[in-house]
This record gives structure tokens, sequence and C-alpha cells, in this order.
């Protein structure tokens, strides 16, 4: 009997909340509880609360499973979303870190693009997948297209993207909300949090904190990886990199991968000698006995060529030039004993020498100047001295257009920027080849040669140079520097023409009829010169403007600090961008 007033009991809370089955006599207020009587339920009363509570707690049932439901397809929308997201972040990182370790600031749906920390105009129109001059166009930039942090640029042809922002996780509790993926069991751990593109959405420029702390994040991973950050120069990245415009090897730092460049360039050349020749007898300071004479010349020469330069590699640089020359010497004298003079008038023309070259960068000039090694050669493709024609003294009847013998020329240019100045000096050492050119230089009455060049070896040629090169503005440049070439020694080994005079038995000379000395038959002497070395040096000043993305006029000349350099040389250079 207990144990079923218990369960009547239990029956009678659980269904409260619907309502009671059955009526009871209603308690006055004035009874106590403990007296009332509590008739005894039946067997059908009892089935009938339990059919009820059954029914009841069968639909709560239905219910809940229903909202699980809903919650299981919201959640599998929610983790298709976040998939998607993670996908397009993965893709934005391996951009990012293509471009140079640099995170993408996405173009916004009206076709622009904010600048951030350590873009360049050539990685954004390479990840935006359009040019360098459709941009630069679009928002009127001029070379050197310098950039700002912040920079909203409209990109024509860019396809609309959503905004991205890679963050670690100290970004600051204003930022946008994370997206978590959901799960029943553990929270899968993010590595970095995704900012909605939606509205309210936090955009680079308005978080430059965030931004730099997502670019070193990513240069930190990138450098973890074995990756080589690229530095790379060139016009389209001209806010990042020097530009010199010198005779020196020094122009700039290097051109970007695939780009090429065409240089069409006119030189001209002036150079003057007035000297002194005195052969005899010196009695006192201003008493000369002997042959005196005073000569002077005058050298011109005008250079026309054409070069090519392309970059490989964003470290590799290869370059090559022609060119055509045009010389014309005017050479007077005046033999002061009897006054009697001479000139000669002189011209040669035709193809010059032909240069080639190769340069890589080592360094990308943060904690260490910029520094190239570079690697000329010259090939003798012009007339060389030796291939010039000459009358019976061996004097030259026209001028060499080249040098005759191969060069090569190992150098390294160090460049410091100190805005808006950029310091510069560069080191190498020319290696003249030897050369045999066997060749008659003067010839007796009947043909038979006095004179012949059997080998020539050029001195080598230790050159340096330093200077400093000024921005004036965005299009124009300065540059003041001096250059020095120090020229070894130089030897040539020659078959003389000789005769040896007879002697007697008695060491007594064997005299003709007439007393003078005889002589036996001729042969060839070998015989070697040597010249002392000598310094070439000039003063250097020249100037760059550019007229737009893909012209740049440099003009430069160097005015001789030594006897043995040109008085004056003037040069103007053009650098066309064919393509990049």
């Amino acid at each position: 009997m207990k144990s079923t007033l218990f369960t009547c009991s239990a029956i009678v809370a659980l269904a409260g909340a619907a309502g009671p089955a059955f009526a009871v006599d209603d308690q006055t207020p004035s009874e106590a509880a403990g007296t009332r009587y509590n008739p005894e339920p039946s067997v059908a009363e009892e089935l009938v609360y339990l059919r009820d509570i059954i029914a009841l707690q069968t639909l709560r049932l239905d219910e809940a499973e229903q909202a699980l439901k809903q919650q299981k397809d919201l959640i599998e929308r929610q983790s298709s979303k976040i998939d998607a997201l993670e996908r397009s972040l993965t893709a934005t990182q391996q951009m990012a870190r293509a471009s140079g370790g640099a995170s993408i600031a996405a173009a916004s749906f009206g076709g622009e693009y904010v600048v951030r920390s350590g873009d360049t105009l050539s990685g954004i129109a390479r990840n935006l997948n359009t040019s360098v001059s459709s941009i630069a166009q679009a928002n009127k930039l001029a070379s050197p297209y310098r950039l700002s942090v912040g920079q909203r640029l409209v990109v024509p042809g860019a396809a609309p993207a959503p905004q991205v922002t890679v963050a670690q996780a100290e970004t600051p509790a204003e930022e946008p909300a994370k997206i978590e993926k959901p799960s029943q069991t553990a929270a899968k751990p993010e590595p970095q949090k995704v900012a909605d593109a939606g509205p309210g959405a936090i955009s680079p420029a308005e978080r430059p904190d965030v931004t730099k702390r997502a670019v070193d994040k990513q240069r930190e991973e990138k450098k973890a990886e074995g990756g080589v950050e690229e530095v790379g120069v060139r016009p389209d990245e001209e806010e990042k990199r020097p530009y010199l415009s010198l005779f020196t090897d020094v122009g700039g730092i290097l051109t970007p991968r695939g780009t090429l460049y065409a240089e069409p360039s006119v030189d001209f050349t002036v150079s003057s000698d007035n000297r002194f020749f005195f052969q005899g007898v010196e009695i006192v300071d201003a008493v000369l006995i002997g042959a005196i004479e005073a000569t002077d010349s005058d050298r011109r020469a005008f250079t026309q060529s054409m070069g090519l330069r392309y970059g490989l590699t964003s470290r590799l640089e290869l370059d090559g030039r022609i060119s055509y020359v045009e010389r014309h010497d005017r050479i007077s004298g005046v033999l002061i004993d009897d006054q009697s003079s001479t000139f000669r008038e002189l011209e040669g023309t035709g193809l010059g020498d032909a240069e080639v070259g190769l340069h890589y960068q080592l360094t990308n000039g943060r904690k260490f100047p910029y520094t190239i090694l570079n690697m000329r050669a010259k090939a003798p493709t012009g007339k060389g001295p030796f291939e010039v024609g000459r009358d019976s003294r061996g004097v030259e009847t026209e001028l060499a257009s080249g040098s005759g013998y191969w060069s090569i020329e190992p150098s390294l240019t160090f460049i410091l920027p100190s805005d808006p100045a950029v310091l510069f000096a560069n080191i190498g050492y020319q290696i003249n080849m030897a050369t045999s050119p066997d060749v008659v230089i003067t010839s007796d009455a009947n043909g038979d040669p006095t004179q012949i060049i059997t080998s020539l070896d050029p001195g080598d040629a230790i050159r340096t140079s330093i200077g400093v090169g000024l921005s004036l503005n965005d299009r124009m440049s300065i540059n003041f520097g001096y250059d020095q070439s120090h020229i070894l020694a130089t030897t040539s080994e020659r078959l003389v023409q000789t005769r040896d005079q007879l002697f007697d038995i008695n060491g007594d000379p064997i005299l003709d009829a007439q007393n003078n000395p005889t002589y036996g038959p001729s042969y060839l002497d070998p015989r070697s010169t040597r010249q002392t070395a000598s310094t070439v040096g000039a003063f250097l000043f020249g100037g760059s403007y550019a007229v737009n993305d893909r012209v740049r006029i440099n003009f430069n000349t160097a005015v001789g600090a030594t006897d043995e350099a040109p008085d004056i040389r003037v040069s103007l250079r053009a650098q066309v961008r064919l393509f990049d």
C-alpha cells in the first residue's frame, strides 16, 4: 500500500504541468492538510495517468530531435563557410609569400587597392593580374612610382575580391570577432584569425599595427622555410631602389626579372695635346743645342651605340652593347731650328668593340650597402691599331676603331642609399689579354721588313670610382663623382732589322774605299719595349630625367683630371623599357 501511494503521488507530481486528470474535493482553508482524507486511486486511473505522461514526454523528445537537427544543419553551414574562408586565406598567404613575404590587402568591390607596408607597384600588378603601366596611368603615377602605406589605388581590370587581413593572436579586442569552427568534442585550434569582409570590417589602412604584425609574421615564416626574400630595383620598383647614371658601370640596382631595356646613346670625346720635344745637348737651362720640335694634336671621336639590358632573375642581369665609331685626328708640328713644319690629318670609321656584362646582386641593402658583383668582357670586333694602313716609314694612314685585344673586368659595386642622397663606389681589375699581331710596321726600299711587332701585352688596369647621387624630385636626379684608372706597364716584342759592323782580327773597323765603316748582311734582331705605367682620372657629373614610366634620359659629362685623360667627354643616353 505504501508503494502504491508513492507511485500515485509521483504521477500527480509529473502530471502537474498538464493539469489534473480527475476531480477532487476542494479543501477548506481552515482544515489542516494532515487531517485530509485522500481516497486511493484505482488501477485504471493510474494507467490513464501513465499514458498521458508518456505522450507528453514523446512530444518533448520529438521537439528536442527537431531542434538538434536544426542545430546540426546550422553547424554544417557554418563549417562550409569557414572551410571556404580557410582555403581563401591559404591562397592569400601563398600569394603573399610569392610576392616577397608581404601580406595582401585585397581590392575592394569598387576596383581599388589599399597599399600595404612592403608593397611595390610590380607586386601589386602581378597579384591582381594587371600591368604596371595600367595602374600607373589609372592613378596618374609618375616614375619612379613612389607609394605610401594606406594609399588607395584604382586597379583597372582587377577582379573583385574579399578583404582579408591576417593577424596574430594578440589582435586588440576592438577587431571583428573571430570565426571559430564548432565541434562537439574540442574546438579546432585556429593558427590565425580571419576578419569578416562584410560591413564594418577593418581595412589594413585603419589598422597599421595589425598589418605590420601580419607582415612580420609572414616574413618570419618565409625565413623559417628557407625561402629567399626577393629584393630586386628596377624602374617599376624605383621607389625602393636608388638610381645612378654615370660613365662607370654603376646604374641603378638591377633590372627586374623578365624586363627588357633598350639603351641607345651617343658619345662625343675631345682630346688635345701640346708637346715640346728636344733631342740634343743642354748647356744651361736656357741654351739648347740640337733638334727642337713642338707638336699640337687635336683628336675627336663620335660614338653611336645600342645596348640591351635584361633581367634574368630578380638578382641577375645580362646586358650587351655594340657601337659604331667615327674618329678624326689633326696633328701639326714645327721644327724650330729650320722652321719646317709637318701636318697630318687622319680619319677612321667602323664598327667598335662589342661588350657584354653579367651582374649579380649579393645583398639587399638593409644591413649592408647594396653590393653587386659585375663581370664584363670586351671583344675586339673593331679594327685594331695593327690592322690599319701604314706608309713605308710605319706611320698610320688611318685610325683604328677598336682596341685590338680582349678585355675581362670583374668588379664590385657598393650603393648606400641615404635619402635623398645615394653614395656609391666601384672597384675593379681590368685584365687585358696579350695578342700576337705579327704585323710589319716598316720596310726598306726593297720591300724587306725592317720592323715587325710579334706580340703585345697591354697593361692591366686597376679601376676605382666614388661619388654621390642626389634626387631633386620624383623625376630628376643629379650625380657627382670621380673615376680613375691606373694602367700598368705595357710591353711589346719586336723584330728590328740590324746589320753588324765588320772588324779585322786586330779589332780595327774594316773601311771601304771612301773610308766608311763596312757592315755585314742584315738580319732581324728581337727586341723588347716597355712603356711605363700611367694614370687616367676624370671628374664626373651626370643628370637623369624620367620622361614617363617607360622612358628615362641620362646626360653625363667627364672632365679630364690627368694629362693622359681626354679633355672632355659628353654622353646622352636614353633608357626605353620595351616590355616587362
